[in-house]
């Protein structure tokens, strides 16, 4: 949980116009054949309902970057809303109405179900590690690994590859 806070936010701050971040809140979760979630975390705090939560909420800040990742900054910052309390404070930190997630929460997240699982089958069997991080849509685990450690440096490192971006003076 602390990749969000302590890798992506920093990084994103940094770099957010040379960079483009999806989020697929689905991670170890799965279907069971009498058509129930099953989440690998559900035991420890309430991660079927977080991650649904976070999947509406957004879907409901699609197209607003800053907007989703500032909303996921609040959600994995302790003391983690929506993962151990059910709470929606994050969302209404993020400025959305609450009925209207509320109600995707509870009814109408299915499609969005259904797209995290698709997005989330191949970067789970390839890294098999919950957040799966890869650039350009290439699934690679010793890029993720150290994306994991280091990943604003990496992001340096590969603009100031290209002069336009104007980076330079990158650290590792």
């Amino acid at each position: 949980m602390n990749f969000i806070t302590n890798q992506l936010v920093d990084t994103y701050n940094t770099y957010k116009d040379f960079m483009e971040v999806e989020f697929v809140p689905w991670g170890r979760t799965r279907y069971e054949p009498d058509g129930s979630m099953w989440c690998q975390f559900n035991h420890v705090g309430h991660d079927c309902f977080a991650n649904r939560l976070h999947r509406c909420v957004l879907d409901h800040l699609r197209g607003d970057q800053d907007a989703q990742v500032e909303y996921m900054a609040c959600e994995f910052a302790p003391p983690y809303p929506a993962f151990q309390h059910r709470s929606y404070a994050c969302v209404q930190s993020a400025g959305l109405p609450v009925v209207p997630i509320d109600h995707c929460v509870d009814s109408s997240g299915q499609d969005l179900d259904d797209a995290a699982q698709a997005a989330a089958a191949e970067p789970m069997q390839i890294i098999n590690f919950v957040p799966s991080i890869h650039f350009n849509d290439v699934i690679d685990r010793s890029v993720h690994d150290q994306a994991r450690r280091r990943l604003k440096s990496m992001i340096c490192f590969a603009l100031a590859e290209d002069s336009s971006t104007g980076v330079t003076d990158c650290q590792i």
